[in-house]
């Protein structure tokens, strides 16, 4: 009944879209320094809220020895970058901008719920050209010039 309460807080209603969840990485941020961390699922799911605005929620079963990360991440009350695979793991693995929303500590595992919003190819697109820009030296107004002409 637990999950079930969760599940009402954030808003799932009946109708929702829902898919198996076959993969989970989040990046890590460590001061400076941008990691990939990949979270080998016991079992997953992930539901399209279908809201209009692109909103998921991820239910996600790991190990327990996962559980500093999830509440740190969950803690800081930030939003990670969340790459996951959906339906199988030959698919293409989709990017959300997600926070960590509740974490249920279970005998051997942990149960981790991520509610966050799904990025469109366009914005993946848009996102890599500002990273190249800035890490060619581009800064205020020569950075806007320079990020209109390559979108």
């Amino acid at each position: 009944m637990k999950g079930k309460k969760t599940l009402e807080v954030i808003g799932v209603r009946k109708g929702m879209k829902t898919f198996k969840l076959v993969d989970l990485n989040v990046e890590r941020v460590d001061k400076e320094e941008k990691t990939i961390e990949q979270f080998p699922l016991i079992d997953g799911l992930i539901i399209n809220k279908e809201d209009g605005e692109n909103h998921w929620l991820i239910e996600a079963l790991v190990a327990k020895e996962h559980l500093s990360f999830f509440e740190q991440l969950q803690n800081s009350q930030s939003e990670a970058k969340v790459f996951v695979t959906i339906t199988k793991k030959s698919n293409r693995p989709a990017q959300l901008t997600a926070a960590v929303k509740n974490i249920v500590k279970l005998e051997e595992s942990i149960q981790v719920l991520i509610y966050g919003q799904m990025v469109t190819r366009k914005q993946q697109g848009t996102e890599t050209i500002l990273e190249s820009l800035v890490k060619e030296g581009y800064t205020g107004t020569k950075l806007i010039e320079a990020f209109k002409q390559k979108i």
